[in-house]
């Protein structure tokens, strides 16, 4: 009887393998508010609160929210104003700053200093008040003074005869104030803020320059007329 034999047949167990992939999204930033207007710190007119705004950041796909502040120019060099580490922004004083003047704020995250946000930060207004220029005044402009002798003198009261000049000073610290005639110092006049000019004797009719000037600063001067009169009583001989 014939043997008949059939191919043996091995049968592998089946296994299923199965990856597991993880997707991370890049850490992203994002800075509120993307563009703000602030007056210079020391604006002449400008609300103490506008000199200041304070950003904030979120930070999104990353363990940490938080984010490291920094202020540059559009140059990529320091700022004109601060920033702390709270996100609040100060605004620079004037000096030669123009206005229109652009920070940028930098918010970079703290897990990779790669990834950062910007915001614009445009600097308004004219500075500070300008300082006042010290002025010095002289009162009264004009005087009419009359010798006290000569000619018929001697019916004019002495009143006439002298005139007190002041000298009003304004934003300076000195009040030295140095008085001339005719451009010449009268050093016993001293250094008061008024000064007694009298005529004396006689003499013809003419115009006489009285000023006053800051010792400390003779760039700074004014000026009055002191006009010397004869008196001639009509009918008299």
């Amino acid at each position: 009887m014939p043997v008949h034999t059939a191919p043996c047949r091995h049968t592998h167990p089946t296994y299923q393998v199965y990856h597991q992939i993880v997707c991370q999204h890049q850490i992203e930033v994002e800075v509120w508010p993307a563009n703000a207007e602030v007056y210079f710190r020391d604006e002449r007119y400008g609300d103490p609160v506008n000199t200041q705004v304070r950003f904030q950041a979120s930070v999104y796909n990353g363990m940490s929210s938080k984010v490291n502040w920094a202020v540059q120019d559009p140059a990529g060099n320091p700022g004109s104003g601060s920033i702390d580490p709270t996100g609040l922004y100060v605004a620079p004083p004037k000096g030669s700053l123009a206005h229109g003047t652009t920070d940028i704020i930098i918010a970079t995250a703290a897990e990779s200093p790669f990834r950062k946000a910007y915001a614009f930060v445009t600097l308004m207004g004219n500075g500070p008040e300008p300082l006042h220029q010290p002025t010095l005044e002289v009162f009264p402009k004009q005087a009419y003074l009359y010798y006290p002798q000569g000619h018929d003198n001697a019916y004019i009261d002495q009143s006439n005869t002298q005139q007190l000049f002041r000298a009003t000073i304004r934003h300076s610290s000195g009040a030295t104030v140095q008085w001339l005639v005719d451009s010449v110092v009268q050093g016993g006049a001293g250094t008061a803020p008024w000064f007694l000019y009298q005529l004396n004797g006689s003499g013809s009719s003419k115009v006489v320059t009285i000023s006053a000037r800051l010792q400390t600063q003779p760039a700074i001067i004014d000026e009055a007329k002191a006009i010397h009169l004869n008196y001639s009583w009509p009918g008299l001989v």
